[in-house]
């Protein structure tokens, strides 16, 4: 057997190691390659991803560190270990260093629009918001016609608390994409909902239905934020309105309702919210247990008053 056909087979027992999740084993023969071969990335991403599904992260992650470093100095960026990095430091949760090897590749290749996207991302999760704005505002200015680029200056300025040119940015990329007013204007509601710009949130939202009014979910999202301005009989036609839409959905929508209503202590309301999500869904025990959760607190708060 020559050895071009050793190392194949150890390369397809690897990977069957992987495909049985017998990772121990699949690092081991990976390592071995590596050392045969140390200048084959494909099986350094391979031992990458066996150290990754057997939960030994930090090893996966300096694995693709050496490859990105490789990767940064290529004419022709390929960004498979790039990619990797950002899934894993993003649900790690870690900006910081998820911004240090952005702005590595974006020095490695200035002009690509998809790089500097993410790096504008990161910034956002590093509360680096003000470098985030000069990301997004130079990317509008080199792709004008994308509206999501301009969706995402809108929420950097929400995130720095400039709501007015947030709502300008949201008005550019409806300009350059008219057809998505009432998506844009939905999620720009939501975005100013989650700051608790509630009056602001409701003008957007209303602006979404007065484009596209059988939308239920969005019905939904006003009725929330006119919960958390206090106005429970707007909510409550706002939902009636997206059961009426969408009648197969009627439990859901007024479960919904029944926890926003608990989160604001208006136990009375919300029981009735919940009998609406039994009558349109008897088999589902999770509105039931809702419900009897809320009257027992109604009736500590009855028994509490007229003591």
């Amino acid at each position: 057997m020559s050895e071009k056909t050793g190392i194949s087979e150890s390369y397809d027992l690897a990977d069957q190691y992987m495909r049985e999740r017998r990772y121990e084993e699949a690092i081991e023969l990976y390592h071995k390659l590596t050392e045969i071969n140390p200048k084959d990335d494909s099986i350094v991403m391979s031992l990458a991803w066996a150290y990754r599904d057997s939960g030994r992260l930090s090893d996966a992650v300096s694995c693709l560190e050496k490859l990105l470093e490789k990767e940064l100095k290529r004419k022709i960026f390929t960004g498979f270990a790039f990619d990797e990095l950002v899934k894993i430091y993003r649900n790690e949760g870690n900006y910081e260093r998820l911004v240090v090897i952005c702005e590595a590749a974006v020095a490695a290749q200035p002009n690509d629009i998809s790089l500097l996207t993410t790096l504008g991302d990161s910034y956002l999760g590093a509360e680096k918001t003000d470098r985030a704005i000069e990301i997004f505002e130079i990317l509008t200015k080199m792709d004008p016609d994308d509206p999501t680029l301009f969706r995402s200056l809108g929420n950097a300025h929400v995130k720095a608390g400039d709501f007015e040119k947030a709502e300008d940015a949201y008005n550019s990329a409806i300009s350059v994409e008219p057809t998505d007013e009432y998506r844009l204007y939905n999620a720009l509601g939501n975005v100013l909902s989650h700051v608790e710009q509630y009056g602001r949130a409701e003008t957007a939202l209303r602006r979404s239905l007065d484009c596209h009014p059988d939308q239920p979910l969005v019905h939904c999202a006003l009725g929330d934020v006119f919960i958390k301005q206090g106005k429970p009989d707007d909510a409550w036609l706002s939902y009636e309105n997206a059961a009426q839409l969408d009648p197969a959905s009627r439990g859901g929508y007024y479960n919904r309702l029944g926890n926003m209503l608990v989160g604001e202590h208006n136990h009375t309301m919300a029981i009735e919210a919940y009998r609406k999500a039994i009558e349109a869904d008897p088999e589902n025990p999770f509105y039931r247990m809702r419900l009897a959760e809320s009257s027992k607190t109604e009736l500590g708060n009855s028994s509490k008053s007229s003591s």
